[in-house]
């Protein structure tokens, strides 16, 4: 198996015949102040499986982490592959992720134990212009 691509989106949906739609793809988020709150993100990811997989069943892990390499959040699951090639996307959603501080988050996509990818995202403090 092999990741084809994996990023973050304010929004993804797939249609009934397997067309992916996404709005939005980002790397870093902007905050006035910390802690914050985002109230959702779309994790996108695709799989694609080679021969050897066929018949096979792996778990799949995603966790996101502070910059201190603390878990936040933790989706585990399990991917079933039948015979042939196929092509497997996915939307993990993610309400109100908290972030207690400024800095390098990321996401990281374990299938089997073993580390296939990870998705970066940013968080930059903002100073908001005093009013007038």
């Amino acid at each position: 198996m092999r990741l084809k691509y994996a990023f973050l989106a304010e929004h993804a949906n797939v249609t009934e015949d397997g067309k992916l739609n996404v709005l939005g793809i980002f790397d870093r988020l902007f905050a006035p102040s910390f802690p914050c709150l985002h109230r959702v993100l779309y994790l996108v990811t695709s799989y694609e499986t080679e021969p050897l997989d066929a018949g096979t069943k792996q778990q799949l892990e995603i966790r996101f982490v502070d910059p201190d390499a603390k878990a936040v959040r933790d989706i585990t699951g399990t991917l079933t592959f039948g015979v042939g090639k196929q092509v497997v996307n996915q939307l993990h959603v993610f309400n109100d992720l908290p972030f207690q501080v400024a800095g390098n988050y990321e996401f990281t996509i374990t299938l089997d134990g073993k580390l296939l990818h990870t998705v970066g995202l940013e968080l930059i403090e903002v100073q908001q212009n005093p009013a007038p």
